[in-house]
């Protein structure tokens, strides 16, 4: 077996800190400062990421159920990716573009179990939903075809008991999940520990957290809209082979967003770790 590769520059973190709210809009400000200084080489990381990613997806898909637990499993670890690459590039060293794959050769394992624990995870969320809907569903259910008016409230009742449940399920599973891979792989903390975590870090930092999401729905809203825009103007003005060509190059320029918010995302997500958590090199402890 391989050995397993060391971090480098080695790394320590805390545990979780109270962050100002403000800090929500300088994690994106950090994240597009580092993405502007070597933007074709993000992007391309991004890509490279991405192509590995749908490959794996792919090849999952074709052994149903499996493939997808397996795909599930494997999240985490090319998830870290981008993450090292943000750890290394601000600490002074070069961008390499293998190390989209550090996953592979520094806390595999761990990583795969960290992916267990995000599918055990759902599925417990699930069963959740199911079970309180179920139970919601039975108390209420008429078995006269004729709907009253308060049947109907009743019925609007459960929709929204739903939809709320589902949102807070998934708000919970994302908190929990968001700094789960990197404080495994920096951190080396175990699977489950790490979800504890990350929700706590994300709870106990809402604020920033709710300026985050403010900041991202603001930047994906603009891009998209005008692309979303320029497709209808060129439905509207343009016709034949030019509008096809324009078309084309649209869509070439939405994809390219898309991968740049993406890595942005990703970048952001480091930014958020490093200050919560007080990533730092070993070397820094001693300065």
């Amino acid at each position: 077996m391989a050995e397993e590769q060391s971090l480098e520059p080695a790394c320590r973190i805390t545990s979780a800190q109270r962050v100002s709210a403000g800090q929500g809009a300088a994690w994106w400000r950090e994240a597009i400062e580092l993405l502007s200084v070597d933007t074709e080489h993000w992007i391309m990381a991004t890509l490279l990421l991405m192509v590995i990613g749908a490959v794996v997806g792919f090849v999952g898909s074709l052994v149903p159920y499996v493939g997808d637990l397996i795909t599930g499993l494997l999240i985490p670890v090319f998830s870290v990716g981008l993450l090292y690459m943000a750890y290394r590039v601000i600490h002074g060293h070069a961008f390499v573009y293998n190390n989209v794959l550090i996953g592979l050769r520094h806390r595999t394992k761990a990583l795969i179990l960290a992916g267990a624990a995000q599918v055990g995870l759902q599925i417990v969320a699930y069963l959740a939903l199911v079970a309180v809907t179920g139970l919601w569903g039975a108390s209420t259910t008429t078995n006269d075809f004729s709907m009253s008016t308060e049947d109907i409230v009743v019925s609007g009742a459960s929709g929204l008991v739903f939809f709320v449940l589902a949102m807070l399920l998934s708000c919970v599973y994302l908190a929990a999940v968001w700094f789960q891979p990197a404080l495994v792989f920096f951190g080396e903390r175990g699977p489950i520990h790490s979800l504890r975590q990350s929700l706590r870090a994300v709870l106990i930092n809402w604020r920033a957290f709710l300026m985050y999401g403010v900041v991202s729905i603001g930047l994906a809203i603009l891009p998209f809209a005008i692309i979303w825009l320029a497709l209808t103007l060129v439905r509207i003005w343009l016709a034949g082979v030019l509008a096809m060509v324009v078309y084309v190059l649209v869509v070439i320029a939405g994809g390219a967003i898309s991968l740049f918010f993406f890595a942005l995302i990703t970048l952001t997500t480091y930014m958020a770790f490093r200050d919560i958590f007080g990533l730092e090199t070993e070397e820094a402890r001693f300065l």
